[in-house]
């Protein structure tokens, strides 16, 4: 094989702008087509039209969102982040197509190998020499080997796949709640900072895509006994891919998840008394395996194993700040914090509170975070609308029977803690948050309406009874 020719100063670049004419003419043809092979497609799998509208809000939502974001990162921001992705995933796909006999080697590339050839070629790129980027930069090249390397298109393929990722937990959620897809297809699809930032040639867009296929197949073998060797394989892949890019989602979600199945074991259990004697013993057993899961999973990667956990995540904090405050960027301060586990446990209901309900109005300080202050104000408004319209009891009661809603809860509210006490910065937060924040919108909103169909129901067997019998209306 002849030798790799070395990479021009003009490849290795972020040029102003990444968009060629082209482009412009290629990506609605590829709309077009893509879309009338969804209708197609959807009309031969959902004969319910009301799915049917679903399908497509959901993904005309994702699609907008990412040729949004990218534009703005290519004509604002001169490049960023999804524009080195794109830039470097370029040139991996560069490679394979001067290449493809080496089409297995490059894929399989690592900075921590010893292919020096490939070492030198990538010396002077950016996000080549760390994992998690890396598995960023294969991805987008494999897509760009059906897009004719153009950034739009790749855009495109980012979107359309995130969504159908997204789906397929969505139609778990119809399976269980089948009164209530609207409020589901809200929380998965209409979320403006899921829209914008889960949508585009971003880690976030791929981890939230994998983290919802591994749901969805964790969900059917451990909660619905279902097992099959496919689901095996979809839920090591995309474990993999999220243990590799972003680890802490997985220290996150591993021990809601634990939670969740031990909780349902749990309500095997028909006789109460029995169920109220083993319910601490279920605690107990799902906090060891919770702690199992972590530090396992903390041990694939040094910086975030049980012992440096604290410290990583103040290494992350501070180095957030300070860039923030020299770049004056929109940074925030929890207070003062040591490094003992107590200071983070009090930080608790303030880090979620950043998370969920900031930025404030007032805090606004550009356009962009004006946008992100009022889906913050509107998700505070619901929040407060669930107590106030809603009995505390009834909720509690409401989540008590619902294994589903208490791992929604659960892991939104524990995933914002960790964005929250981690990031310190409004414009990072807005991103890092999206793993969790579309189960919490989903826990609160199906509360709510859950408890609004009770309510009507009661109310529609009172009127038949009070009708036919009126000494009966006050028993019910």
């Amino acid at each position: 094989m002849d030798d790799f020719q070395k990479l021009s100063i003009f490849e290795l670049s972020i040029r102003k702008n990444l968009i060629s004419p082209y482009e412009y003419i290629l990506l609605p043809v590829y709309i077009f087509l893509f879309f009338v092979a969804t209708r197609i497609l959807v009309e031969l799998i959902y004969k319910d039209q009301t799915i049917q509208k679903y399908v497509y809000f959901g993904l005309s939502l994702k699609v907008f969102g990412g040729l949004f974001v990218t534009l703005i990162f290519n004509f604002y921001y001169k490049g960023g982040d999804i524009g080195t992705y794109y830039n470097e995933g370029r040139i991996f796909a560069n490679l394979i197509f001067e290449h493809p006999e080496s089409i297995l080697r490059i894929f399989f590339y690592s900075p921590t190998g010893n292919d020096t050839e490939l070492k030198n070629l990538f010396l002077h790129m950016n996000y080549v020499n760390a994992p998690d980027t890396l598995i960023v930069l294969k991805i987008t090249a494999f897509i760009n080997l059906f897009s004719f390397n153009s950034y739009l298109v790749t855009t495109f393929f980012f979107s359309f796949i995130s969504f159908w990722c997204i789906w397929r937990l969505v139609t778990l959620l119809f399976e269980l709640y089948p009164d209530h897809k609207q409020t589901i297809v809200i929380a998965f699809f209409a979320a403006p900072s899921l829209i914008v930032w889960g949508s585009g040639i971003l880690k976030d867009t791929i981890c939230f895509s994998c983290l919802c296929i591994s749901h969805y197949y964790l969900f059917r073998i451990f909660i619905q006994n279902k097992f099959k060797l496919s689901y095996v394989f979809y839920i090591l892949f995309t474990g993999y891919i999220i243990l590799t890019i972003k680890i802490y989602i997985l220290l996150a979600y591993a021990p809601c998840f634990s939670f969740m199945v031990t909780q349902q074991y749990k309500t095997y259990i028909q006789n109460r008394i029995l169920r109220a004697m083993i319910a601490p013993f279920i605690i107990v057993l799902s906090l060891v395996v919770s702690y199992v899961l972590v530090t396992q999973l903390g041990a694939q990667k040094e910086r975030y194993s049980s012992g440096k956990l604290l410290e990583t995540a103040k290494v992350q904090r501070n180095y957030v700040h300070s860039v923030s405050l020299q770049t004056e960027g929109s940074t925030y301060d929890l207070g003062d914090m040591d490094d003992g586990l107590m200071a983070y446990i009090l930080k608790i209901p303030a880090a979620i509170n950043v998370s969920l309900f900031r930025p404030y109005l007032w805090e606004s300080r550009n356009p962009i975070m004006l946008l992100s202050a009022i889906e913050s104000s509107i998700l505070i408004f619901i929040t407060f609308r669930l107590f106030q319209k809603r009995k505390l009891k009834n909720t509690i009661d409401v989540l008590a029977k619902d294994v589903n809603l208490q791992f929604f809860l659960l892991f939104g509210l524990i995933f914002s803690f960790f964005v929250g006490v981690t990031t310190y910065n409004f414009g990072s937060l807005v991103r890092y948050k999206i793993q969790g924040y579309p189960f919490y919108i989903a826990a609160i909103l199906l509360l709510y309406t859950l408890q609004e169909n009770t309510t009507a129901s009661k109310l529609k067997i009172k009127k038949i009874f009070s009708k036919s019998n009126p000494s009966l209306e006050n028993r019910i």
